[in-house]
């Protein structure tokens, strides 16, 4: 729930428009460490359209696809054979948040969201990485790495596609 929770709101940030793109892609390194420092890294590379459709594939250390679709969440878990859809409920707007964000220095802006706090690293008005620590003390980076903006994304791209043989799972 919590690796949820991180991508809902990096791709509510994006959607944002903090910046002016219609969609982006890049690849993305997310490192988790928790108060032991130990620490889990997913890597992968995500796609996403200011119409809130964004889907993002994770390489390792696990494979799975995460589609979101304005207000539904479908996780393929091709290890498990399964695909966990849910619902969007009490998402933070991310929108209003970042409107009032304030600007750091170095080219850096800040929001909060429920006792959270997110900063967001940029150069040349481009997302650099997102940290912040989460409800259970987490630290939480998320690099971003050759990213494009305003490129033809194909709605294609966005549609689930759940193996036959998949269980389903509704949350």
């Amino acid at each position: 729930m919590r690796l949820i929770c991180t991508i809902l709101f990096t791709c509510n940030l994006l959607f944002a428009g903090i910046f002016d793109f219609s969609t982006i892609s890049s690849d993305f390194k997310q490192t988790i460490t928790n108060e032991e420092n130990s620490q889990i890294v997913y890597e992968g590379s995500f796609y996403a359209t200011t119409q809130k459709k964004a889907l993002w594939i994770y390489k390792t250390p696990v494979e799975k696809k995460i589609y979101f679709n304005k207000n539904k969440v479908i996780i393929l878990e091709p290890e498990l054979e399964q695909a966990i859809i849910t619902n969007l409920e009490n998402t933070p707007n991310i929108t209003e948040l970042l409107k009032k964000s304030v600007k750091k220095d170095n080219g850096n802006y800040e929001t909060r969201f429920q006792n959270t706090t997110y900063v967001i690293h940029t150069k040349n008005d481009v997302i650099k990485e997102i940290t912040y620590k989460d409800k259970l003390a987490n630290s939480v980076k998320i690099e971003l790495f050759n990213q494009t903006t305003n490129t033809v994304l194909d709605d294609t791209l966005f549609q689930v596609k759940i193996p036959f043989a998949f269980d389903i799972i509704t949350q």
